[in-house]
């Protein structure tokens, strides 16, 4: 992530945000300390439900080209200020990169999206002890630029089939069906996808732009673009419940939203922080400033917190 695009979380601020002398002052309620941030240092300011500001602070922020997220209890982004001024922000300068990314490129991205979501997938079979982690290697190098083949929902196939078999019964992946593993499946995935929107909004990305997701009655195709490698981490969790636990049940529902907290990596980065740096990632490869796009790989279980 380049030194500059700055992203202030104060989601969960309970506080001030004030203006002076070119810094934005962010203050807790009950302390008379500052902190203070160069507004030139800034590229997206999140602000949560219990932060005051005055009109003059967006004003200002406005003026020096940072987008301004509003967020809601969960910390997900519900609206957006961008400036109007002539000064180029780095969000609109990113937006307009990714407007104009090639499809070759685009393919790319897809391509090794999905060959790390299956090779995620393997390892989750792995890491439960079951066969079938090798086939799935062998689908993933099979996967071509914009995975035209389709070997994405060939390893679906043979993934879900495989993933519950300890339930003494085949499992089908219906989202929606509202019962089973597909309800506990649907309500942490729906916590991922929060996570994702709040990771590329944060990123200066438009969210409608995806690299293979599409349609005109979803505003988020880019979040279930870059979710995709992250859902095997989750699937590894869900597999340890039992198949009759419901997300009606507080504990279990508060289990769900745990195990899409976990760490994802070696690096010691936590699903949602993992997904943070993905989305600028992806912003640096609109923007061409790096040739070829890290796409981060679910490699089996670390402790859960």
């Amino acid at each position: 992530m380049q030194s500059q695009w700055r992203v202030i979380d104060c989601t969960n601020l309970d506080g001030t945000i004030s203006y002076e002398r070119g810094r934005m002052k962010v203050r807790k309620h009950g302390e008379s300390e500052s902190v203070c941030v160069p507004l030139a240092q800034a590229a997206v300011v999140l602000i949560g439900l219990r932060v005051c500001c005055s009109s003059a602070v967006l004003h200002e922020m406005a003026k020096a080209g940072v987008s301004v997220m509003l967020c809601d209890w969960r910390g997900i982004p519900d609206a957006a200020l961008h400036s109007w001024t002539n000064v180029p922000s780095e969000v609109a300068v990113r937006q307009i990169a990714q407007s104009e990314m090639t499809l070759p490129r685009k393919k790319n991205a897809w391509a090794k999206i999905v060959k790390a979501k299956i090779r995620g997938q393997a390892s989750c079979l792995d890491s439960l002890g079951i066969e079938g982690g090798g086939a799935l290697r062998g689908i993933a190098s099979s996967v071509r630029s914009g995975d035209t083949s389709n070997y994405e929902g060939y390893a679906a196939r043979e993934y879900w089939k495989r993933i519950f078999i300890g339930d003494g019964k085949r499992f089908k992946r219906i989202p929606g069906d509202g019962t089973g593993r597909n309800a506990q499946l649907d309500y942490a995935y729906t916590i991922l996808r929060g996570f994702a929107v709040k990771a590329i909004l944060s990123a200066g990305l438009i969210p409608t732009l995806g690299v293979n997701h599409h349609g005109r009655s979803n505003y988020f195709c880019l979040a279930d673009d870059l979710l995709e490698v992250y859902r095997p981490a989750i699937d590894y969790w869900v597999a340890q419940l039992e198949p009759e636990d419901g997300p009606s049940d507080k504990n279990v529902k508060r289990y769900l939203a745990d195990s899409v907290n976990q760490q994802f990596d070696s690096s010691g980065l936590t699903i949602p922080s993992s997904i943070s740096d993905f989305a600028q990632q992806f912003g640096l490869y609109c923007e061409k400033k790096i040739d070829a796009l890290e796409v981060p790989e679910y490699r089996g279980p670390y402790e859960k917190g």
